[in-house]
């Protein structure tokens, strides 16, 4: 027995306007630091306040969102006590709008108990809603959210069914001005979701077709996203769906040892989630091919039979893709680290990848020196055989 998990979603040119129909008396809209300074919540705001809402913008979230910024977070919401709660942004600010909504409904827990085991019984106070302003976290879509704590930027990998949106609210007005290296990184991060969900342990039907026409769309259309200036808005429709598609896949079957690695690495060394699962993506296929030889088999109507028959095929795809949008595909291409700062965090490198949640289902389990090798192949650039 499976269950598939989505939130309502509407999408399309528009679409924004959709919050104006729902009976709201308070709205808390929660967003980045740069979005607020922009005024980009003010449509949101604007079609909340046609449905009779007062609203409060907290607007203070950064990258790699802190559990202190939770907690700030949910101050304002406890005293403002809004009925809905708008996610507005990547997957830095809808994560911390997970959070908040669920420690808001939840007084009596604390982030930790953000799991699967735990009863949260969320709803009561109020409706989630996601509306995404980039094309690939997924976040809109999802029923996790990823949150730091501690000075080291450990990433708490946090899960409940209870955290998806009860509405994901997918406009391309909002990635419409997304930058070639954003636009870049993020299709990146949903094109890993896909692959890594197809591949994955959990893969079933419905997750499978969801990633299967995210990974068609992605490689249709995002070199013409990044390369094309200005960026036809049929493009940006087409991308804007498929990472929400990715997040379906993803959040019904799970990601695998290429976020488990990008995670770690992004959050020892400070680099964008996209950047990071991007640069591991290929070893991701590379190092699970015999495994799952027949879910990445599934591939083949999108990419081609001769692609996906053997590793290296199939990940050098994925290495040309790379080349046509101008993504990183070694450490040193994607960072400012140099190799003695790399040699000295290997070792936590290892640890903390081989302690994420991403290798639950991965399709194999990585010994510690699998993992270091891996790591040491994406410094070099070098395929890997396994």
């Amino acid at each position: 027995m499976w269950f598939f998990t989505a939130p309502k979603i509407v999408f399309g040119a528009g679409a924004i306007e959709f919050l104006a129909s729902l009976p709201t008396k308070k709205a808390m809209i929660v967003c980045d630091r740069f979005l607020a300074e922009q005024g980009t919540y003010k449509p949101v705001q604007e079609q909340l306040e046609k449905a009779g809402a007062s609203v409060k913008v907290f607007g203070e979230v950064e990258p790699e969102p802190h559990i202190t910024t939770v907690s700030s977070g949910l101050k304002i919401a406890r005293a403002f006590e809004p009925d809905t709660i708008v996610g507005l942004g990547g997957g830095s600010a809808m994560d911390m709008a997970k959070a908040i909504y669920a420690l808001y409904e939840r007084p009596d827990l604390t982030i930790y108990d953000l799991t699967p085991i735990v009863d949260l019984n969320l709803g009561k106070k109020a409706r989630l809603i996601q509306v995404p302003t980039t094309s690939g976290t997924g976040a809109e879509t999802t029923w996790a959210t990823i949150i730091t704590e501690g000075e080291g930027g450990r990433k708490l990998e946090l899960a409940h069914r209870d955290l998806i949106a009860q509405w994901a609210v997918l406009d391309p007005m909002f990635p419409s001005s997304m930058p070639p290296k954003l636009t870049a990184d993020t299709g990146a991060d949903a094109l890993a979701h896909s692959i890594e969900s197809i591949s994955s342990q959990w893969s079933n039907p419905f997750s499978d077709a969801m990633g299967m026409k995210a990974v068609d769309t992605i490689f249709r259309y995002l070199p013409k996203a990044v390369k094309g200036q200005p960026v036809p808005s049929e493009v940006r429709e087409e991308l804007h769906l498929a990472a929400a598609m990715a997040g379906l896949s993803f959040g019904n079957a799970q990601i695998g040892i290429g976020h488990a690695l990008g995670h770690a690495f992004g959050s020892v060394f400070k680099v964008p989630h996209g950047r990071t699962v991007g640069l591991f993506l290929p070893y991701h296929i590379e190092f699970n091919f015999a495994a799952a030889r027949d879910k990445f088999a599934r591939l083949s109507p999108v990419l081609g039979d001769s692609t996906v028959r053997n590793a290296r095929d199939l990940s050098a795809k994925v290495r040309s893709l790379w080349d046509q949008i101008g993504m990183s595909k070694t450490i040193p291409e994607a960072t400012k680290v140099t190799e003695k700062e790399f040699e000295e965090k290997l070792p936590e490198l290892v640890e903390r990848a081989d302690s994420s949640t991403g290798l639950v289902a991965n399709a194999r389990v990585p010994t510690s020196q699998e993992l270091e090798r891996i790591l040491r192949a994406a410094w070099s650039g070098a395929p890997v055989d396994f």
